[in-house]
C-alpha cells in the first residue's frame, strides 16, 4: 500500500498552493442557489449525531479528508468543536494520496497538511499509487482507502471513520444502483452509520458543504476526475439530478428521506428471512446433500407466502453468489419448487440450484465446467466426465467419485437396480469400460424391440440435463450395456444357456 507517514505537526499558517480556487466562491451551476442552502450546518450535522448516535461519548474518531469541499467542511465541523459533545472526544485525519493525478494529488496532499496544522490536528498521510492498467481504479483505489482507514482506527484506538458523503453522493449512488441492478436493496444507498463507518453529511447537500466553506474561508481542492465524462456517476451529477431537481423542487431531499426509510424497511426484511430460512432451512443429517453448501425443505419454501419466499430466495442467491439477484433468477428458482421429479437451473455465478427428494440444494460449479460438489441421480458426489476408464472383470475402478465395480458370478440373483446390474459374461468380447455418455450413444433396452439414444432414456427419467454427462456408462467394445441406475442392455440378457454372469455395481467413494 506504501508507507504511512508519521503524524504531522505544522506550526505555521496555511499556506495554500499557488493557483488552487477557493471552488466555494464559485457555486457549481447545477447546484441549488444560495436561497435554497441551509445557513447552519453546523446545527444540522449536530442533530444527524445526536440523533443517529454516530460518535460514543468521549471515543476517539477518524475523519477521511481528500481535500474536497465535503472532507474539508467536515474536518472544520469536527475540529472546532461545532458539534459540541455529539463530536469525537479526540480526531485523527486519514488523507491519502494516491498519485493519480500527479502534481494535482500532491496539491491535495499539501492543502490537508496545511488546514490539519492550522487546526492543530493529528494527519496520517497514507501513499497508496493505483496501477492504472489493472482495471477498475476507482474500486481499487476505494478498497486502498479502506485498509487505509482501519489500519489507523486500530493503531489510534478510534472507534468510528467519518466520511464525508453528502445528500447528493446518496442520491447518485441510489440512482446508479437503481439503473444498474434494480430491487429494494438499491433504493436503501448508504446509511448514516455502518460501524465502523459513519456519515455525519447524509442529509446535506453539495451546495450547503460549498457555502459552509465559503463563509468560513475554507479553501478546497476540485478533484477533476470526478467529471470524467466516461464515468456514469458524471452524467448522474450533472444531468440526471439536476434536470430532476428543477423539474421537481426538492426531489433530492425526498430521495435522501426514502432512502433512509428503506434501509429500515430492509434490516426489517432482513429479520423476517432470518426466521423463515431458520424454519425451512435442513441441517446435518437432515440435510443428507453431499457437497450442497445449503439444503432447504421443498415443503417449508412452499408454505411461505409468496413475499417472504421470494425474499429468501433472493437473499440466498446473493449470500451464495456475492452477486445481486435478479427477479428472473428468483423466480426461475422458485419454479423448481412446483416440480415433482428432479431439476435444476444455473443461476449465475458458478452456482447452481437443484431440487430432489422433496429438497432444495444450491451446489457450486467449479470453473471449467466440472460440478465436483454436484449431486448425481444415486445421490454420489460426482465430477462431470465422459473420459472412458478400462475396468477390469473382476475388479473396480474410480470414476467421477464413484467405485464402478466388475465381479464374476455363477448365477443371477435379486438386486437393486438403482445401483447394481447383471449381465451375461458370454457376451463380453473384449474388456469392460465406463464413461459419461457421449453425443450418439445408444442402447438396446431389455425387452425392447429397438434402440434408442441414451440422450433419451435419461431424458425420460427425468434427469437435470447438467447432470445427464455424470451418469456412468459401462460398455464393451461399441456397445453400452448398463446406463447406471437407470437401464440395461438387451444384448446383457441373462437365458437358460447362461454359464455364468458379471454383477456390475456402483457406489459411493469412500471419502
Amino acid at each position: 500500500m506504501g508507507a504511512t507517514t508519521p503524524s504531522v505537526d505544522v506550526g505555521h499558517p496555511p499556506r495554500y498552493p499557488p493557483g488552487m480556487v477557493a471552488e466555494a466562491s464559485s457555486p457549481d451551476k447545477h447546484q441549488p442557489s444560495a436561497p435554497q442552502r441551509r445557513a447552519d450546518l453546523a446545527g444540522v450535522v449536530r442533530a444527524v449525531c445526536r440523533s443517529e448516535r454516530l460518535f460514543p461519548p468521549r471515543a476517539a474518531g477518524v475523519v477521511m479528508v481528500s481535500g474536497g469541499q465535503d472532507s474539508i467542511a467536515l474536518l472544520h465541523l469536527l475540529a472546532t468543536g461545532a458539534l459540541g459533545d455529539e463530536g469525537p472526544a479526540s480526531l485523527t485525519v486519514v488523507h491519502v494520496n494516491h498519485h493519480l493525478r500527479g502534481d494535482e494529488s500532491d496539491a491535495d496532499e499539501r492543502l490537508v497538511v496545511e488546514h490539519c496544522a492550522a487546526l492543530a490536528v493529528d494527519l496520517r498521510v497514507v501513499h497508496a499509487p493505483v496501477d492504472k492498467a489493472r482495471g477498475n481504479v476507482q474500486a481499487e483505489a476505494r478498497e486502498l482507502r479502506r485498509s487505509a482507514a482501519l489500519s489507523t482506527a486500530a493503531l489510534v484506538g478510534a472507534s468510528t471513520i467519518a466520511l464525508g458523503h453528502t445528500l447528493d453522493d446518496q442520491v447518485e449512488t441510489m440512482l446508479y444502483r437503481l439503473g444498474r441492478y434494480g430491487g429494494l436493496s438499491s433504493f436503501a444507498a448508504m446509511r448514516p452509520v455502518e460501524p465502523p463507518w459513519v456519515r455525519p453529511l447524509l442529509r446535506v447537500r453539495r451546495a450547503e458543504t460549498a457555502h459552509y466553506c465559503e463563509v468560513n474561508g475554507l479553501r478546497f481542492a476540485r478533484d477533476r476526475g470526478n467529471d470524467h465524462p466516461g464515468y456514469a456517476r458524471t452524467g448522474l451529477r450533472v444531468q440526471v439530478v439536476p434536470a430532476w431537481e428543477e423539474a421537481l423542487p426538492g426531489a433530492v431531499k425526498a430521495a435522501g428521506r426514502a432512502a433512509e426509510v428503506a434501509a429500515e424497511a430492509n434490516e426489517l426484511i432482513a429479520e423476517v428471512v432470518a426466521a423463515a430460512a431458520a424454519d425451512s432451512e435442513l441441517l446435518g443429517g437432515e440435510a443428507a446433500r453431499p457437497g450442497a453448501r445449503r439444503v432447504f425443505s421443498v415443503s417449508r419454501l412452499r408454505g411461505l407466502s409468496c413475499p417472504v419466499r421470494r425474499a429468501l430466495l433472493r437473499s440466498v442467491l446473493e449470500s451464495s453468489r456475492g452477486l445481486g439477484a435478479s427477479r428472473r433468477v428468483v423466480s426461475a428458482v422458485e419454479g423448481l419448487l412446483e416440480g415433482t421429479e428432479a431439476a435444476e437451473v444455473h443461476v449465475g455465478g458458478g452456482w447452481i440450484a437443484h431440487v430432489e427428494g422433496g429438497r432444495l440444494s444450491f451446489l457450486q460449479v467449479e470453473p471449467g465446467g466440472t460440478a465436483s460438489t454436484r449431486v448425481g441421480p444415486i445421490g454420489s458426489r460426482v465430477d462431470r466426465s465422459d473420459r472412458q476408464v478400462e475396468l477390469p472383470c473382476p475388479g473396480e475402478v474410480l470414476w467421477g467419485g464413484l467405485v464402478v465395480r466388475a465381479e464374476i458370478d455363477a448365477r443371477f440373483a435379486a438386486h437393486d437396480p438403482r445401483v447394481e446390474a447383471y449381465v451375461n459374461a458370454g457376451v463380453l468380447k473384449g474388456p469392460l469400460w465406463v464413461r459419461g455418455a457421449r453425443p450418439g450413444d445408444v442402447i438396446r433396452p431389455l425387452g425392447a424391440p429397438g434402440k434408442r439414444r441414451v440422450q433419451d432414456v435419461l431424458v425420460d427419467a427425468k434427469v437435470a440435463g447438467s447432470l445427464r454427462s455424470v451418469v456412468p456408462l459401462v460398455g464393451c467394445g461399441d456397445r453400452v450395456l448398463w446406463v447406471a441406475g437407470f437401464i440395461v442392455s438387451e444384448e446383457g440378457r441373462i437365458g437358460a444357456e447362461t454359464r455364468a454372469v458379471v454383477r456390475l455395481s456402483v457406489t459411493k467413494a469412500s471419502s
